[in-house]
């Protein structure tokens, strides 16, 4: 952790390579002096200051003990999976969620949702 924990480094990740750059110093007898320097990625540590959040849950399986507001969908396995909703005006839905490595294999949406009837192996955690 760096900079008081602000920051936390990413590692391990082929989406967010280290960033190397590579300098170039012309010295007075005209021949090049070269050095490589490699930074690391690093993701900033956020929280929701003005959130009215009072209270989180997370399931594998079954329905939220209360109505959330807001709720992360997250998929671990190396197949797309499906994540079917019911939200409180009596719709659901369905989302697709990705594998594990692609862009979408993790979702904060903001829906009033009542119930979960398919997992489908992913993980939920509801937010109040």
């Amino acid at each position: 952790m760096v900079e008081y924990q602000k920051f936390v480094e990413i590692k391990d990740d082929s989406r967010f390579p280290p960033l190397t750059v590579v300098n170039q110093r012309i010295l007075d007898n005209g021949s090049v002096n070269t050095s490589t320097t490699t930074y690391p990625k690093f993701a900033v540590l956020t929280y929701n200051a003005g959130g009215s959040f009072t209270k989180c849950e997370t399931k594998t399986s079954g329905n939220p003990s209360f109505i959330p507001q807001q709720i992360y969908i997250h998929n671990t396995t190396n197949a797309v999976k499906n994540v079917e909703l019911t939200l409180i005006s009596g719709m659901s839905c369905i989302i697709a969620m990705g594998k594990e490595h692609s862009p979408n294999h993790a979702l904060t949406l903001n829906l009033a949702v009542s119930g979960v009837t398919d997992y489908d192996s992913c993980s939920i955690t509801y937010f109040a």
